[in-house]
């Protein structure tokens, strides 16, 4: 597996996944967030192209996503997609623990953080959960490597 694909919604943990198997394989990850917007600025849809090309033109590469339509041929070109299922009680718990860190600089963020931003990551949240079968179908369409993961899953493939 060369190329990996990781999508679900805002805070289930893509990124740490990407960044685990991108050590155990030795594989560059690459946020697609860090793709779509450049500190808080959306980019134009023509530099996302460009940037996006030039990771999927790559031999290997993990790349994390909420699933964006967008990006059908990275879906395409994956040698495997993993799509994280993770319950909505979790995922909210998860944005809040991680907001807070970045309001208090814990953690790192992109963004600059304010209250309007955790309403943003839950609005996101929302739309992510709403569309997840929208978007199995569509990886469907694309991809026969699909496989979709709940957390006992992903704590097995990260110690596979």
């Amino acid at each position: 597996m060369n190329k990996i694909y990781i999508i679900g919604p805002v805070g289930s943990g893509k990124t740490t996944l990407s960044k685990k198997l991108s050590k155990k394989y030795n594989i560059k990850c690459y946020e697609l967030d860090n793709i779509v917007h450049d500190k808080n600025n959306k980019r134009s849809n023509e530099e996302i192209i460009k940037l996006f090309n030039n990771i999927i033109s790559k031999d290997k590469w993990i790349i994390e996503d909420v699933g964006r339509k967008i990006f059908i041929e990275g879906i395409k070109q994956a040698d495997i997609i993993y799509y994280i299922n993770i319950n909505k009680l979790t995922l909210i718990i998860r944005i809040i623990k991680r907001w807070l860190k970045q309001v208090f600089h814990i953690e790192k963020s992109e963004f600059n953080q304010n209250i309007f931003t955790l309403f943003k990551y839950f609005k996101w949240l929302n739309q992510d959960i709403s569309e997840k079968k929208d978007i199995i179908n569509y990886i469907k369409e694309n991809n026969n490597n699909l496989i979709v993961l709940n957390k006992k899953d992903i704590i097995k493939l990260e110690k596979s």
